[in-house]
């Protein structure tokens, strides 16, 4: 099991839900939850923040290395870098 399935494991286990619950609040399958919870796969960060606030826990908790949470802090600001030119690209192909 990897640190991060570990902590959704608990935090779903301290909001007292089953995989079902949690999966059906952030409109995704049990499976997932259970590979997430099991290290079968990685969940991405706007996964882990789905989580993170259906189970009313702060992004840290899950993310408690500063340095991973700075890599994926920046990765989530390169993300909506990204968007945003994509936008703007959508919007000058348009005009």
């Amino acid at each position: 099991m990897s640190k991060i399935g570990q902590k959704i494991k608990a935090a779903r286990k301290i909001r007292r839900v089953t995989q079902e619950e949690l999966a059906n609040a952030m409109g995704v399958s049990d499976k997932s939850i259970s590979a997430y919870e099991s290290g079968r796969a990685n969940p991405p960060l706007n996964v882990v923040e789905k989580i993170s606030k259906v189970t009313n826990q702060p992004l840290s908790f899950f993310l408690n290395d500063t340095v991973e949470t700075s890599i994926l802090s920046k990765l989530r600001e390169v993300e909506i870098q990204f968007k945003e030119i994509k936008r703007l690209l959508k919007k000058e192909k348009f005009t």
